[in-house]
């Protein structure tokens, strides 16, 4: 239950000039009481204003008593606790954790980190949520922007925004301090393709070395289209070695929502060589070396890997590995595989997204048709 006087001060009817009901109630953007009002002078006849006014503080004061404030849309339906905003924020992580992919919820837990050390810097790490006002929100994403992507700045202001939204749903805050800042701009993602003869050298790298485990996720990303945090996240048990279907699990996928892949003899026949090796079913399919174990290698091992073999052949910066999954979608196109496969294959939300891929392929195939001459 509340604690009253501090939390707030009953009700009390009040006969001046006029009759009314007052009370005070905690302001959660200056962490103090503040007084409220609320006027019987619509009720004719000043006993019946009494009357009115008798009954209004009493319900006032039931609603008080049991977590009610006005001021932050709290209702009055089971007694709430004064939360200070770092408690708020790990509460915040720890519920989102339950719905959350796993690298998804690393992202938050290091905003989270992020955001609970700006607090204590500026001493602010033990006041209610509701003293968070819109010139903090300006500080925090003015600190945090500088030098970092618009990718990035977006990723912590979308977070952030989400995060005060649940305190106001949950009554911590009277208004989301974030809501009216905007995202910046972000460059046009330029698409690289990989050329045919530049993939040979690629895998000829990886062959020489040995490197089995990497020229089979680099397969999996060009011809399946399958993402390289979702490559990670693949167990032995998303395979059906018998049909050779790829089931990739809701909470693996980027999108959420559970896609199936059918493999070609060019991946199964290292995925049946693991299975006559005794891999556990639950078994990471790209751990340590590349190989089957029980934690999933890293994204930052993987693209350092890449970037070495980039060196090394002397390769432009603009190859990257997600460029396999571009290549793959573009050389689709153009072999006239329809849209709606190369959709489905990639995992995409619409058709729109894939047929950003199409520029390429009808830049070709206009300059193919074109025969006039100067």
């Amino acid at each position: 239950m509340a604690t009253p006087f501090i939390d707030f001060r009953p009700a009390q009817v009040m006969r001046n000039k006029e009759v009314y009901v007052s009370y005070y109630v905690l302001d959660p953007s200056s962490d103090s009481l503040k007084r409220m009002r609320i006027r019987c002078n619509r009720i004719k006849g000043r006993r019946e204003q009494a009357r009115y006014a008798a009954r209004l503080c009493a319900e006032v004061n039931r609603r008080l008593y049991n977590g009610w404030n006005p001021l932050t849309g709290g209702d009055d339906t089971g007694p709430r606790k004064k939360v200070t905003i770092v408690e708020a924020a790990s509460n915040y992580v720890r519920q989102k954790g339950k719905e959350l992919r796993k690298d998804t919820l690393r992202s938050y837990k290091s905003k989270l980190s992020y955001f609970t050390g700006w607090c204590e810097r500026m001493g602010i790490a033990g006041w209610l949520c509701g003293r968070f006002t819109a010139a903090h929100a300006a500080g925090i994403l003015d600190e945090y922007g500088r030098g970092r992507s618009a990718y990035s700045f977006n990723s912590m202001l979308q977070y952030l925004k989400g995060m005060f939204g649940a305190f106001v749903s949950a009554g911590h805050a009277a208004y989301n301090p974030f809501a009216a800042f905007k995202g910046r701009r972000r460059e046009v993602k330029h698409r690289v393709t990989i050329p045919k003869q530049e993939r040979r050298r690629i895998l000829n790298y990886f062959h020489k070395r040995g490197m089995s485990g990497y020229v089979t996720m680099i397969r999996l990303c060009f011809r399946y289209l399958v993402r390289p945090k979702e490559i990670l996240m693949l167990r032995m048990c998303d395979i059906d070695f018998d049909t050779g279907i790829l089931h990739i699990p809701p909470e693996v996928s980027k999108n959420h929502s559970e896609r199936t892949v059918a493999l070609g003899h060019d991946v199964m026949r290292y995925f049946r060589e693991l299975r006559q090796q005794g891999c556990a079913p639950g078994s990471y399919l790209f751990s340590t070396d590349f190989k089957p174990g029980a934690r999933p290698y890293t994204t930052k091992n993987l693209f350092a890997v890449w970037q070495r073999m980039r060196e090394s052949l002397s390769m432009p910066e603009s190859y990257h590995f997600y460029s396999l999954k571009d290549t793959g979608i573009t050389e689709m196109l153009e072999s006239g595989m329809p849209s709606k496969f190369v959709k489905d294959l990639a995992g995409h939300h619409s058709l729109a997204m894939t047929e950003r891929y199409t520029h390429v392929s009808d830049a070709r195939r206009i300059l193919a048709a074109n025969k006039v001459r100067f």
